[in-house]
């Protein structure tokens, strides 16, 4: 009787033991959503099917808005590469983090930029600290992608993106096999994906390109079949993360880093600042379009980190887009623009051009009086009307056709007040 009496006590420890497996396992499960950030590159905010295009194909970006939550009025802090990317790493405007462009000027040297950069809050970093396994692919800019805290990357990048930039053009084999890693370790895990497309070389493979035959202009032709081309990565990414049972689990967000065409690029208009800005959470985020709110790259960091339950540093000015009443308060965006080449690491007004505010259908563009000749992009400091202070009704004139500045002279003052308090060189 006692040697059952102690072999059922023995059993009862085992089954107790078992028990506390099974629990820590579960714990070890990730409940924290995964996330896929996808950043498009030099694509314009018009050319989605979703948006109206008569020539563009985009159906797995569409299908990512119609199951999402879609703002129309999305927008980028500056219109060029590096600066935007910078700003989705730190939370931070331009003028704050120091990257306001794509390159140093002669003689000087990038880390003068980049080392003060790596001491900023940094999103993978902040990622990594909470667990988190972090991919990067595709563009940088900044060296070594461990840097900013990335546990996982495709190499050391160069001036655009060095190896990493292979991604999506030839293959999404190394996003797979992270994923593979994370759900191995039972980590959440986060994949920064930003290929170098429709990014020059207009290069499409020839099946995409036959598809736009009727596109007389053979340059747009090919930007096009460059759009399509992302689309069906996007669409790849998104059955492969149904195919590895984490969908459910997975924010994804998208948005471009500028636009494209003409005003574009290195522009403040709208072809160069805006761009659709998708979130997609299955189960956590009501399919919807918003037309009316507006969002910016500065609340990829806060929109990315809250999901993940880590507190958003306070420095940062943008707010969790998944917010409602954030969201509901917000009426006004700023942004800037800058040189191609930057002037110094210390001053970035050195190298400004326009400083820009978008308070409710009105959009003012003031630029400096006397834009820098740093290797403009393309003529990138054209104005439109040729005029410092542009005024546009962004609801009637999406495209920036009118200046109203000299009919409004109250809105303009009302804006320039808003961007001077805003612009602080702390």
């Amino acid at each position: 009787m006692k040697d059952r009496f102690i072999s059922i006590l023995v059993l009862a420890f085992h089954g107790l033991i078992l028990g506390q497996r099974l629990m820590a396992a579960d714990a070890a499960t990730p409940s924290r959503p995964n996330v896929v950030l996808i950043i498009s590159d030099d694509h314009a905010w018009t050319d989605y099917s979703f948006a109206g295009h008569p020539h563009a194909k985009t159906p797995n970006i569409d299908r990512l808005a119609a199951e999402g939550l879609t703002y129309t009025r999305g927008y980028v802090t500056t219109a060029i590469c590096s600066p935007s990317l910078a700003t989705m790493l730190t939370g931070l405007y331009p003028h704050q983090h120091g990257i306001t462009g794509n390159d140093p000027v002669r003689g000087q040297k990038r880390a003068d930029w980049i080392e003060p950069f790596f001491k900023m809050p940094q999103l993978p970093k902040l990622l990594a600290d909470a667990e988190y396994l972090t991919l990067h692919t595709g563009k940088y800019w900044m060296g070594q992608p461990s840097r900013v805290g990335f546990t996982d990357d495709m190499g050391f990048t160069g001036r655009h993106g060095g190896q990493a930039l292979s991604i999506g053009r030839k293959s999404m084999k190394p996003i797979y096999d992270f994923i593979d890693k994370a759900k191995q370790q039972q980590k959440p895990f986060f994949v920064w994906y930003a290929p170098f497309l429709p990014h020059t070389p207009h290069n499409p493979p020839e099946r995409l390109l036959k598809k736009y035959a009727e596109v007389k202009d053979p340059r747009k032709a090919k930007y096009l079949a460059m759009i399509e081309w992302l689309d069906e990565t996007c669409g790849e990414l998104m059955g492969q993360l149904k195919k590895k049972g984490v969908a459910e689990n997975t924010l994804v967000l998208y948005l471009a880093d500028n636009g494209w065409n003409e005003y574009g690029k290195a522009h403040p208009y709208e072809n160069g600042v805006r761009t659709p800005f998708i979130a997609h959470w299955p189960g956590k985020i009501k399919p919807r379009k918003d037309e009316q709110r507006l969002v910016s790259n500065i609340d990829v960091v806060p929109t990315i980190l809250t999901a993940a339950g880590i507190k958003p540093p306070a420095s940062l000015p943008g707010i969790n887009v998944l917010d409602e009443q954030a969201m509901a308060k917000r009426n006004t965006l700023f942004l800037s623009n800058f040189a191609h080449d930057m002037a110094s690491a210390t001053e970035p007004e050195k190298s400004l051009w326009t400083r820009s505010c978008i308070h409710g259908k009105w959009k003012l563009v003031a630029w400096v009086k006397n834009p820098p000749e740093i290797r403009p992009w393309k003529g990138g400091h054209r104005q439109k009307t040729g005029a410092n202070l542009e005024l546009f009704d962004l609801l009637a004139d999406p495209h920036e056709a009118k200046n109203l500045a000299k009919e409004h002279p109250d809105v303009v003052q009302d804006l320039l007040a808003r961007i001077n308090g805003w612009w602080k060189l702390e």
